[in-house]
């Protein structure tokens, strides 16, 4: 039988929970604690190990954190010798912080101590029968888990506090609310969600927002039967006497698709869209995750703040609120574009088996930049490139040169609007690293600029000011940075055919609030800085760039 009494301690969780429900007081971001700071960071990596294991390329890269550098996956993760944490204190030698994780919704039948206890953990469909995720194509049954069940939440925090009494500098949950998408037995339509416990909480949700319903106003509105409609008098969960929601879809005939646009109250529950917590939902769905996910978030807060008076960073694959930093996983059929195959936006842009260079990701980039600033503030935005998935295969499927130029170009354009890539080094399933791939050599040198101009890169905004280049298949943009107000300008060449073609002699001209007295430019292409010649009037800036290779910078 699998060991669970690490996963036992879960019960502990009530206390942490209790901690952040009481509002006794847990460390605000900035607070006067050894403890990183996300807005600092600059070169990320993505590496990530089984618990046990160990990646030595972290240390070759010596970026200034890892996006998961282990992730609990099934029963691997659940007692504390199931870790390797000495490589914590070999990570704080280096100065890189180490970021530990695991999947927030994927389950097995072994994970728990009874069949009962994994039904009870499990999503539902309409029907109240568990829904399978046989798409993964794993040997065992799985599942995701039900995060509207209390127990499952007590679940998650106890590995997560596993990790945190072995010092880990930081938490990321991945694919926290993945249990609504019906799998590919209801062809991803969304039938999934609907057990008991959510069903209760539909009921407190609907009540709060129609106070003064009457049962005529909850049939005239939406078609509820005189016996099955909330009440007040019963409690929530009550599900014969009061609101049963399933039945509801079932009188309807909804029960197989319970998100058809037939139904009247599936505005109310809402769409989950995987990997997203959009600011302006507050369907049922996503105000009830969003609460969720903050008693998560509060709970693992308030007990590193008890037991070791520290902070816990706090990531999630995609973009949430709560976090100190979103990282959002790069795969397809993402919602970050509107496609007509519904593919979603094409990060890792690759044509024949070629890089398409001449693609610029800059709308997109800057999409979840502001995306995440109105879900989740002021937090920096981290992208990699998510696995298994098509976008992966091609990415490790393309020549050496054109794999590197990937990241002279696509990861060059993530810093120019903002946000960060995670340089990749290992994933968990087998596949080639970057050791094995050929390019720890160049990740080395290449993020060498980026450590070196850390002011230039670190908590930037987008400016309001527009950039006009006086040459084609050039992206341009302007950063400000936050506190300082320091401008930059940030030109990615896009002249791309299996190869870079360098643009020469063509001007940049931007339109700022007052002129700077020099100029200077620098990239990670050119052996030093250069000074480019300029012209400024009332604002009016022209500079003419000599050489554009990849990427280059002009400090304003």
């Amino acid at each position: 039988m699998p060991r669970r009494s690490g996963v036992l301690r879960w019960l502990a969780g009530i206390v942490a929970v209790a901690l952040a429900a009481s509002g006794q007081s847990v460390p605000a971001a900035g607070a006067a604690v050894a403890a990183p700071v996300a807005s600092d960071f600059v070169v990320y990596a993505f590496s990530q190990s089984d618990v046990h294991e160990e990646d030595p390329q972290v240390y070759d890269l010596d970026p200034d954190t890892t996006i998961r550098a282990i992730g609990k996956w099934s029963t691997a993760g659940d007692e504390a010798s199931d870790y390797n944490f000495a490589q914590i204190g070999r990570y704080r030698a280096k100065g890189i912080n180490f970021m530990g994780s695991g999947t927030a919704s994927v389950i097995f039948p072994k994970d728990f101590a009874t069949p009962e206890i994994f039904d009870d953990m499990s999503t539902r469909d309409a029907d109240g029968n568990p829904v399978p995720h046989d798409e993964f194509g794993f040997p065992e049954p799985a599942r995701r888990g039900n995060i509207f069940n209390p127990r499952y939440r007590q679940y998650l925090m106890s590995w997560a506090r596993i990790q945190v009494d072995g010092g880990v500098d930081g938490l990321n949950f991945d694919e926290v609310n993945a249990g609504f998408s019906g799998g590919l037995k209801y062809g991803f339509n969304g039938n999934e969600g609907f057990d008991d416990y959510a069903i209760a909480d539909f009921n407190r949700y609907l009540l709060a927002k129609y106070p003064g319903f009457t049962a005529a106003d909850w049939t005239s509105r939406f078609g509820m039967s005189g016996d099955n409609i909330p009440r007040r008098d019963v409690p929530a969960g009550d599900l014969a006497a009061n609101f049963n929601y399933r039945e509801y879809l079932r009188a309807g005939g909804w029960n197989l698709d319970p998100l058809n646009a037939a139904n009247p109250l599936a505005p109310e529950w809402g769409r989950v869209v995987a990997n997203r917590m959009y600011a302006e939902d507050t369907s049922f769905t996503a105000t009830y995750l969003r609460r969720y996910w903050k008693e998560i978030v509060d709970g693992i807060r308030a007990y590193a703040w008890r037991t070791a008076h520290r902070r816990i960073l706090i990531s999630s694959n995609g973009l949430w609120p709560y976090v100190d930093f979103n990282s959002v996983g790069m795969y397809p059929w993402n919602p970050d574009e509107q496609t007509p195959d519904f593919r979603g936006a094409d990060y890792v842009p690759v044509v024949d088996g070629h890089l398409n260079g001449a693609k610029s990701l800059q709308s997109q980039y800057r999409h979840l930049k502001e995306q995440s600033a109105r879900i989740a503030g002021d937090v920096p935005v981290v992208v990699f490139i998510d696995w298994p998935n098509d976008m992966m295969t091609d990415y490790l499927a393309l020549p050496l040169e054109e794999r590197k130029d990937y990241w002279r170009i696509f990861g060059a354009e993530a810093y120019a609007n903002g946000i960060f890539p995670a340089f990749h080094l290992k994933d968990t399933v087998g596949s080639p690293t970057a050791t094995d791939l050929g390019m720890m050599d160049f990740f080395k040198t290449y993020t060498r600029f980026y450590k070196d101009h850390r002011a230039l890169f670190a908590d930037n905004a987008i400016g309001a000011w527009p950039v006009r280049v006086g040459a084609a298949n050039v992206s341009a943009s302007l950063l400000v940075r936050q506190g300082t107000g320091r401008r930059t300008i940030h030109l990615v060449n896009h002249n791309y055919d299996r190869g870079i073609v360098p643009r020469s002699g063509f001007t940049v001209e931007a339109d700022l609030p007052s002129c700077p007295r020099r100029l200077t430019l620098v990239s990670p292409d050119r052996a030093r800085p250069a000074s480019p010649a300029f012209t400024c009037r009332q604002g009016r800036l022209k500079v003419t760039v000599d050489r554009l290779d990849y990427y280059s910078v002009i400090l304003a």
